[in-house]
């Protein structure tokens, strides 16, 4: 596959980034992040490309070329996302816009799981139903405790109790997948580490909470979960 080694320097420029940018960048002034923005903005932008590879040259022709299209709109939706959460663009509102802009990415998450499920044989059933159960008895008391704050205006609590829910589907779908084909393993690892991004995102810019290097811690668990929800159209070639 000759797109192959294109994936593989687009990987090495992707880890090259992040690890240069740890060891290499100045601590801010909030002591919350090393990698400079430019990096971990670049890091996200890579990893469109990759979804668009995946697609066009990895899956296109074949029973998964669905879901590898949903990945790469999901992985661009996530990557305008980062920009509005960077407060690159002018808006007046960067986390209300920010968590629709990442719904949507949920959305194209979830849809494209569900699918691959279809093409696979993997329906998941009961233990689909159960898994997703788990995710919400989990995620909901999380989202109360870390990130619900009566400081902030009932819409953002709102939105954020909605986006909770959103992500806890994506992840149990994951999951779902997983428990029925444990090459996807990878695959519900990255959801996983999608929610535990969001729930320490959640959690400075709703309470307030704050340690050494949350901006990085932040940007790390989001980042590798995405590269691994963006390879698991490797995962799926494979099996199909």
């Amino acid at each position: 596959m000759s797109y192959a080694i294109v994936l593989y320097a687009l990987l090495a420029v992707w880890a090259a980034l992040l690890a240069l940018g740890f060891a290499f960048g100045r601590l801010d002034a909030k002591r919350m992040h090393r990698i400079p923005r430019a990096n971990k903005q670049l890091s996200s932008a890579i990893l469109v490309v990759c979804a668009l590879i995946w697609w066009r040259a990895g899956a296109a022709g074949t029973p998964l070329a669905g879901y590898a299209a949903l990945v790469f709109f999901g992985m661009a939706f996530s990557f305008l996302g980062d920009v509005i959460m960077a407060e690159l663009l002018p808006l007046p509102q960067h986390v209300l816009f920010g968590m629709g802009v990442f719904g949507v990415a949920h959305v194209l998450y979830v849809v494209g799981y569900l699918r691959l499920g279809e093409v696979l044989g993997l329906p998941g059933g009961t233990a689909r139903a159960a898994v997703l159960t788990a995710f919400y008895l989990l995620v909901v008391p999380l989202w109360w405790t870390f990130v619900r704050s009566p400081r902030k205006p009932a819409v953002l609590n709102y939105a954020s109790l909605a986006y909770a829910l959103l992500i806890a589907a994506m992840a149990g779908l994951a999951m779902s997948l997983a428990l029925q084909e444990p090459r996807f393993v990878p695959l519900a690892l990255g959801a996983v580490l999608f929610v535990v991004s969001d729930l320490f995102l959640g959690h400075r810019l709703f309470q307030g909470g704050h340690f050494l290097l949350i901006g990085d811690l932040v940007w790390m668990t989001y980042i590798v979960g995405q590269l691994l929800i963006v390879f698991s159209t490797a995962t799926a070639l494979r099996l199909s």
